[in-house]
């Protein structure tokens, strides 16, 4: 038997952070090398419908640092507790000067985190646009046209150069009855993945994917029109030996939803994941990001998103920067923009009451987050629905409190260490974040009873689990 593990979207990863799945299939995979599993690699190639093979060393730099537990680290002088911000308005140390590439970006775009999103926003513009050609050219023809220009054989002149050998298509995996596919990535937006799967399933290969949560058919009104989202929610629930649900919350919903549908449920397994930020130098603090808080800062790590919450967060702020002027915490918001928050985002950065408080942070590495979840006061995440909340669970990982929406999956990571709030709750949240921030025992106590407590849950445990659901489903089969 052969594992082959699916690594479709990773393969063309560009940015150097990744974001929840792609930690999570990144996680599992090293979970699986330090259990003494070594799987074959694959992945559908975008606009491909069959799984080709991939070497490891072929993978972009961020997934290979992700999988090994980063680069090697580079020798640098520890940075000293005294140099930590414990007062309002204290100077922070900060790095020596700025990469040449960090300068030349940086007179492109602008410094700080009005320039990493500017950035951002313009890379999320030219992809889009990249993405508009692809699918126009697919519409008027014009890739069935290449197509058949490149079919016509073009005699060679005698005296012509020689020509580079042509490049020959990876075949695809020859799948073998009883071979487990292992797939964990997010796949809902590519239609050849379906077809892939189904030519590995007519090989007899076992097919087990995980299903982060059902947003795409419960919660529409939240992501673009995607119909391949939904028929891809299907797919899985009928066209998979093994469903893997990060919680018992997404394992109600597809129980729900296939009988809404009136399918037939599948065979579904709980596994956690982990929640450990992989690190080469543990026996040193993480360098000082690029970005330094000059004040007393909350953490939020998350997608910008209309289901993420950010819009109580910034409500919150508007209270707490009228209220408490310069007493006034800052927070740093680190994750991607994804569509429906231009406003918010526009609102934010011009807000002149606000925007000396609230940072919004991307393209940020794990040493740097490293260094913010150890120096910040709390972590906060209100999201309305969650299929797990992996921040809120790394918050805990670092010994360091979260004020967490108590919405959906949210309360399974632990029911008793976060502050709960709810969504919507945006005086409960300011009572929350000024009670942290005015009430240094209570703080103090609350991580205490983290770090004692909370046992955080390795990548290799996640991956022992799949493994032991799938043992378990063979021995149902064997007993049916």
């Amino acid at each position: 038997m052969t594992i082959w593990y699916d690594l479709s979207g990773l393969v063309e990863w560009r940015t150097p952070h990744l974001g929840g799945i792609e930690r999570t299939t990144t996680g599992i995979l090293a979970g699986m090398l330090a259990n003494g599993i070594e799987p074959r690699l694959v992945h559908v190639a975008p606009g491909g419908d069959r799984f080709t093979g991939i070497e490891f060393d072929d993978l972009p730099t961020a997934v290979r640092e992700a999988v090994r537990g980063g680069p090697a680290p580079r020798p640098r002088t520890p940075v000293p507790p005294t140099s930590l911000p414990m007062e309002a308005g204290t100077p922070m140390t900060t790095p020596g000067p700025a990469p040449r590439r960090h300068r030349l970006r940086d007179a492109i775009y602008g410094p700080g985190a009005e320039g990493e999103a500017f950035r951002a926003a313009w890379h999320g513009f030219r992809d889009s646009g990249r993405e508009l050609l692809r699918h126009v050219g697919r519409r008027t023809g014009l890739a069935r046209l290449r197509r058949s220009v490149t079919k016509v054989a073009v005699p060679i002149p005698a005296a012509a150069e020689p020509q580079a050998p042509a490049v020959v298509p990876p075949s695809p995996i020859p799948f073998a009855a009883g071979d487990l596919l292992l797939s964990c990535c997010g796949t809902f937006g590519m239609p050849g993945h379906v077809r892939a799967v189904e030519a590995a399933r007519a090989r007899a290969a076992r097919v087990v994917r995980m299903v982060y949560d059902l947003i795409p058919a419960t919660k529409p009104q939240w992501l673009a029109p995607r119909a391949t989202q939904v028929a891809w929610l299907r797919h899985v629930a009928t066209q998979s030996d093994l469903v893997l649900a990060i919680s018992d919350c997404t394992r109600r919903e597809l129980e729900a939803y296939c009988h809404e549908c009136g399918l037939d449920t599948p065979r579904t397994a709980v596994v956690r994941l982990g929640d450990v930020i992989p690190a080469s130098a543990d026996d040193l603090p993480p360098p000082l990001p690029r970005f330094v808080p000059r004040r007393p800062f909350f953490l939020c790590v998350s997608t910008i998103d209309v289901r993420k919450n950010h819009r109580c967060l910034y409500e919150a702020w508007s209270v707490l920067a009228t209220e408490r002027g310069d007493r006034c915490p800052d927070l740093l918001c680190v994750g991607m923009p994804h569509a429906g928050v231009t406003d918010l985002i526009h609102e934010i950065r011009h807000d002149p009451t606000v925007n000396r408080h609230l940072h919004l942070l991307h393209g940020i590495r794990d040493a740097e987050l490293r260094w913010y979840y150890r120096h910040c006061l709390a972590t906060i995440y209100p999201s309305k629905h969650e299929g797990w909340g992996l921040p809120v669970a790394e918050s805990l990982a670092h010994g360091k409190l979260c004020l967490a929406s108590s919405a959906a999956s949210i309360p399974e990571i632990d029911a008793d260490l976060p502050e709960f709030f709810a969504p919507h709750d945006t005086a409960r949240l300011v009572r929350l974040v000024e009670r942290a921030a005015d009430d240094p025992a209570w703080l103090t106590d609350r991580e205490q009873r983290i770090r004692r407590q909370f046992r955080p849950t390795a990548w290799s445990d996640t991956a022992a689990a799949i493994f032991t659901a799938l043992d378990d489903h063979a021995a149902a089969n064997v007993a049916a």
